[in-house]
């Protein structure tokens, strides 16, 4: 009877594979975040092994993240519109108004007085540009409003030296004000606008409260005329 040789052949390793969220590499397991199980790299229970976070970062800082040496940082996002209108609003200059009498220093009860100002005019502020937005201020003179020491109102414009658009007949003398005389002040009302220009804008513009912006007190003595009647 014969007897067949057999001989040993060494059994080969199943191919490596996944199964159940595990990379099988033969060798070790290391399972991946979220599928549960082992709490080490090479198994056991417990958790998700995380790998570690990059050097310089804690786990909170970039959970999961791996930062590219080099890589670009993000780039800002960019201001709101609001917040550069703001930043015009405080950088705006507007005139102070001048006021003129006609006439000038000394006028009389019952005597049309003629009332004009100078810095009536269009103001526009520089420009402020910041990323892809253009922000800029216009301002319009409506009105000016005239405090006279004895009465206030207002006139639509700035007024003219014949006193044909705006002018104030005083009915007392200034005798017994403070000084002996009336301090008298000129507020240009201005309505105020403003434009955005570009992609970044949130829109492209809007109207701003108006902003009143007064003289200086002026002081102007009234006197009353004095009517010499013969016998």
């Amino acid at each position: 009877m014969t007897v067949p040789l057999l001989i040993a052949v060494p059994a080969q390793a199943a191919p490596c594979k996944v199964t159940g969220g595990k990379h099988a590499n033969c060798n070790k397991i290391i399972r991946t975040p979220g599928t549960g199980g082992g709490g080490t790299e090479t198994g056991g229970g417990g958790g998700p092994w995380v790998p570690p976070p990059p050097e310089g970062l804690t786990p909170d800082e970039a959970p999961g993240v791996v930062a590219v040496p080099g890589a670009p940082a993000p780039a800002p996002a960019p201001p709101d519109t609001a917040d550069l209108v703001a930043m015009a609003q405080a950088a705006a200059e507007f005139p102070t108004p001048t006021v003129h009498t006609a006439p000038a220093d000394k006028t009389y009860v019952r005597l049309r007085t003629a009332l004009w100002v100078d810095g009536f005019q269009d103001v526009q502020t520089e420009p402020i540009t910041v990323g892809a937005q253009t922000i800029q201020l216009i301002a319009k003179p409506r009105s000016v409003t005239w405090n006279m020491g004895e009465k206030t109102f207002d006139c639509d414009d700035a007024g003219t030296k014949d006193g044909k658009t705006c002018n104030y007949t005083y009915l007392r003398s200034s005798a017994s004000e403070p000084g002996g005389t009336y301090k008298i002040t000129a507020t240009i009302n201005w309505d105020v606008a403003w434009t955005c220009v570009g992609a970044d804008c949130d829109s492209e513009g809007g109207a701003l409260p108006p902003n009143p912006v007064p003289s200086q007190a002026t002081p102007l003595v009234v006197g009353e005329i004095q009517t010499n009647t013969g016998q």
